[in-house]
């Protein structure tokens, strides 16, 4: 079996002896230690909140309408032709 990968990034931070009590339980129940049951929660957290926010959701009416949209759309307007006109910044 090959080493484990060493982890460099840390994080510290502080709560109520209330919360640590709470989730120390929580990791006992769980077979983990206070601290992968912390990581493994928070993960699945900011995964699920990441996945919410990189996801459109629309009604079946408001879907057949972006439909017809990207089919047929607008033709540009005043403004977005002299905005697209424009001399661009650099990205950095």
């Amino acid at each position: 079996m090959g080493a484990l990968p060493l982890k460099q990034a840390r994080m510290e931070f502080k709560t109520t002896d209330e919360v640590k009590n709470l989730l120390s339980e929580a990791a006992v129940l769980a077979g983990l230690d206070l601290t992968a049951f912390v990581l493994n929660s928070a993960t699945e957290k900011a995964r699920a909140v990441l996945a919410e926010h990189s996801m459109v959701r629309l009604s079946g009416e408001n879907h057949a309408r972006f439909l017809q949209v990207l089919a047929s759309p607008p033709r540009p307007s005043k403004a977005l032709r002299k905005l697209m006109s424009s001399p661009r910044l650099p990205v950095r």
